[in-house]
This record gives C-alpha cells, sequence and structure tokens, in this order.
C-alpha cells in the first residue's frame, strides 16, 4: 500500500488531510509505504485522474480524497479496529470533517500560509505565492499580520469541542476515532511549519491534544517538524 503527500523542506509532511488518512491507518494497524511529492509534482499522481493529495494505492485500487480513503479503509478492512465506529459514527463524522474544512481549516488557513511558505522548496515558491495570494486576496505579508488577533478569533470558534470535551475525554466518546482524527490533523498541520501557541495550557482542548498525542506517539514522533507548543 502506498500513500502520496505533500513534502516540503526538512521532509516535512504538513497536509491536515492527509493526516486524517495516516491516523486512520495507524487505528487500523495497517502499513504503508508514503511518497512525498511538492507541489509542481502533479504529474506524479495523475494516475490518480486529479491533482491533490491524498492519494491512496492500495495494489489495483486507487481512492484519493480523505474522506473516500476512510470509507474505503472501513469497508475493505472491516476485521480491524474501526475509524467511525458504525453507520451512525460515519455519519457524524462526516460532519465534523466539513465543519473541520470549512470552520476550523478555514479561520487558520490565513495564518498559517505565510509560515508553510517559509517551508516551501525554491522551485516552487513562486507557484505557491501567486495560488495562495489570489484565493485569499491579500499577499502573503498581509497574511502574517496581526497573529494576535487571527489566534484570539481561532480560539473562539472551538468552543463546541470544549463543550464537547467536558464530559468525554474524546470526540468521539471514550476512545478516538476519525472525527479526532480531522481536528488533530489540523493542529499537526499548524505544528509542522509555525511555532504559534493555538491553545492555552489549561484548555480542554490541549489536554485532549496531549491524549491524542500519547495514542499516536510513534506516528507523530517520526514526522520531522512537528513540535506543539
Amino acid at each position: 500500500m502506498q500513500l502520496y503527500e505533500l513534502e516540503l523542506n526538512d521532509g516535512r509532511r504538513i497536509s491536515p488531510f492527509v493526516w486524517r488518512v495516516k491516523l486512520a491507518l495507524a487505528q487500523k494497524g495497517i502499513a504503508a509505504d508514503t511518497i512525498g511529492i511538492g507541489f509542481g509534482d502533479k504529474d506524479k499522481i495523475a494516475f490518480s485522474g486529479q491533482g491533490l493529495v491524498p492519494v491512496l494505492r492500495d495494489g489495483e485500487r486507487v481512492v484519493s480524497d480523505s474522506w473516500d480513503i476512510a470509507c474505503y479503509l472501513e469497508d475493505q478492512y472491516p476485521d480491524m479496529p474501526s475509524i467511525f465506529g458504525g453507520p451512525v459514527g460515519r455519519g457524524l463524522a462526516r460532519f465534523v470533517a466539513r465543519w473541520t474544512d470549512i470552520t476550523m481549516l478555514g479561520n487558520l488557513a490565513v495564518l498559517m500560509m505565510p509560515c508553510v511558505f517559509d517551508h516551501v522548496p525554491e522551485r516552487d515558491r513562486a507557484y505557491f505565492r501567486q495560488d495562495r495570494e489570489k484565493r485569499f486576496g491579500m499577499t502573503l505579508e498581509q497574511m502574517r499580520e496581526d497573529p494576535e488577533g487571527k489566534i484570539a478569533a481561532f480560539r473562539q470558534i472551538l468552543l463546541p469541542m470544549r463543550v464537547c470535551l467536558r464530559d468525554q475525554p474524546f470526540l468521539s466518546g471514550d476512545a478516538p476515532a476519525y472525527a479526532d482524527f480531522c481536528v488533530f490533523g489540523g493542529f499537526i498541520w499548524a505544528a509542522s511549519v509555525s511555532d504559534y501557541k493555538l491553545l492555552s495550557n489549561d484548555d480542554l482542548l490541549y489536554a485532549w491534544r496531549e491524549r491524542m498525542m500519547g495514542r499516536f506517539e510513534a506516528l507523530i514522533s517520526a514526522s520531522p517538524g512537528v513540535v506543539f507548543t
């Protein structure tokens, strides 16, 4: 099995969507060879019929999109530990995945883009700058402004998760599952490229993140550049 992912300088593997898949594979106990590609290497995943990571190749089967890969792993390997906890859990996980995409990562993106740029290989920098500045309607330099304000706003949108964690150790209940992977993947992305302190030490999400790190310590420690603050 092979997993294609985005690779920056120093071997940093940063995609929050790839991290969802990595955590799902770890939960299932499935080993996969990871293949890093740059922003300009879309030809290397042309066999998938699209140009985004993650891409999973399992024998003759090729699956792209983190959600589709998670569903494939759950359905193809049902005798291994579940990443959803059943059909109802799958439906709720899909909601959390979409909420994370739109709300959590949407709020975090402007803060993180300049940090990602700092680790982009020289050959891809012009492309990255042009693409992200067009997408967000501002320069990378403008994105760097007022990080404290951006972090404060980011912390506010996490309130629903804090309320959930008052009553249970993980977003999915007594054990982590795909909903946790979606959110944790965003924090790993941030920790891979920046030293911003996104959570205060007394935050319930900080304690949750520590529990997630403990569960997946081997995976995290083997990943270059991931440092939580």
